[in-house]
């Protein structure tokens, strides 16, 4: 299993999700070397860069598959701060600060998605908080997963037109044929998403986004639904039922 941290212009965050995913390599655009060389070599992680021609979601994660050769690649936001375990008997999530723990995590999460035959595996996107934590949905099957992403071999390619909402495109072609995606509920790894500078926050217009939203929305139909919130735009997969016959 190879973690990959992909990072635009987040040194500070960087290095934050680093402690959390300490053995994890950091990609960056070749031009910007220098800025993140010091903290890198600091606390031991090697860089891999891209070039700069490839920016945006899609391309980059795709760059990302088509450079490593690890079957398990794990691609991490970089402005992962905490991992929140949302499952216990106390009205407050814990914050889990083990890295060997966290990493058993990940490897867990990997297994329970090679025995479902499904090649995506992440975890909760309810940003740590206990109150949205359903016990009796510890784990999510007909959903998608972005932040921190478990990918399973190469037998699915992101949509490189996609530089914002290519997450989501990316797990709906997986339940198109495997039907089930594994997300463990239990656990969050929190992150600022849309609120932090760098990253993708120079592209993320809203022209951008409502082209990318009506794509998407061409593209899958009714399987496809979104919710505008109060600060949040949601994005729903409608429920997606198994092939095959449970007999038990």
């Amino acid at each position: 299993m190879q973690i990959v941290i992909p990072s635009r212009k987040r040194v500070k965050s960087c290095r934050h999700a680093l402690r959390i995913f300490p053995s994890a390599t950091v990609c960056i655009d070749e031009a910007e070397q220098d800025d993140y060389a010091p903290m890198c070599e600091k606390v031991g992680a090697p860089i891999v860069t891209h070039p700069s021609s490839v920016a945006g979601i899609g391309p980059l994660k795709q760059w990302i598959l088509d450079n490593f050769e690890d079957e398990v690649v794990v691609i991490a936001a970089d402005d992962v701060h905490e991992v929140r375990l949302l499952a216990g008997r106390t009205s407050h999530s814990a914050m889990l600060r083990d890295t060997e723990s966290v990493m058993q995590i990940l490897q867990n999460a990997e297994i329970c998605a090679r025995g479902l035959g499904t090649p995506i595996f992440g975890f909760s996107q309810n940003g740590g908080d206990v109150r949205k934590f359903r016990p009796f949905d510890p784990f999510v099957l007909p959903t998608w997963v972005g932040g921190v992403m478990g990918i399973i071999g190469r037998e699915y390619r992101y949509d490189t037109t996609l530089l914002l909402r290519a997450d989501i495109d990316f797990c709906l072609q997986v339940l198109l044929k495997h039907r089930v995606i594994f997300m463990d509920n239990r656990f969050a790894f929190v992150h600022a998403r849309f609120n932090n500078a760098g990253g993708n926050s120079h592209m993320r217009t809203g022209e951008r986004n409502r082209q990318e939203l009506e794509y998407l929305k061409r593209k899958w139909g009714h399987w496809l639904k979104y919710s505008q919130g109060k600060e949040v735009l949601r994005l729903l997969i409608r429920s997606v039922v198994r092939r095959q016959n449970i007999k038990l």
